[in-house]
């Protein structure tokens, strides 16, 4: 028992050691992440076809928008490189898939072959930095809050049900047009859902952190 009882005490004193070094790097750039959630969020709207052919100018605002957001987002993210080699991976797939996106929307007209050879690793790059965002997120929490880690491991989840069912919709267009439509529009409510936890899951991880490092983040935080 006393063996058993100095094991615990040192794994304590072990994260209590990882808290002091990486809490106050966690809470300054989760806390600079969550904000960017919100004009990625509004650039994904305006870019809607819906909002896009009504408004031209709408749409060409959220593409730069969307653009420059998803580059500070990989930036965010590589500042977290030393906290766990997942996020400089998320880091480093987004910066390349942010960038290969913004060559492809701004240099590569949408008609040709091209555009479609390059979106594919884009779009690739894109959902791998989400899974080890994600991860690295849920890596970070065990111990400190194990019911917030698995949530974003089942984000990411969620994230890999509505690109299937993406998929699925488009061959039910096969079949019918309206079922199609039908599961296009469940699927544009689980994509707000997913976006809402996302942007939800950041804020209590980063007001985590938050209170192991007092002078890391603005006083209305808390």
């Amino acid at each position: 028992m006393p063996r058993r009882r100095l094991r615990e005490l040192e794994e304590r004193q072990q994260r209590q050691d990882w808290l002091d070094r990486n809490a106050p790097v966690l809470a300054k750039w989760l806390w600079l992440l969550f904000w960017l959630v919100i004009p990625r969020t509004l650039a994904e709207t305006l870019t809607l076809d819906e909002v896009a052919s009504s408004f031209p100018a709408a749409g060409t605002v959220g593409e730069v928008l969307g653009a420059l957001a998803s580059l500070a987002y990989g930036a965010f993210l590589w500042q977290l490189r030393t906290v766990g080699g997942r996020y400089r991976t998320a880091a480093l797939c987004s910066l390349a898939g942010s960038a290969g996106s913004a060559v492809i929307l701004f240099a590569v007209p949408e008609e040709s072959g091209l555009w479609w050879a390059l979106s594919l690793p884009a779009a690739v790059l894109e959902l791998v930095s989400v899974y080890q965002e994600c991860n690295a997120h849920a890596d970070v929490l065990e111990g400190l809050d194990d019911r917030l880690a698995g949530k974003w491991r089942l984000l990411w989840r969620w994230k890999i049900g509505l690109l299937l069912g993406i998929f699925g919709s488009v061959l039910l267009m096969l079949l019918s047009v309206l079922l199609s439509l039908l599961v296009m529009l469940a699927i544009a409510v689980g994509a707000i859902v997913v976006a809402v936890l996302r942007l939800v899951y950041l804020y209590r991880t980063a007001k985590l952190f938050r209170q192991h490092c007092p002078a890391a983040l603005p006083e209305h935080l808390e």
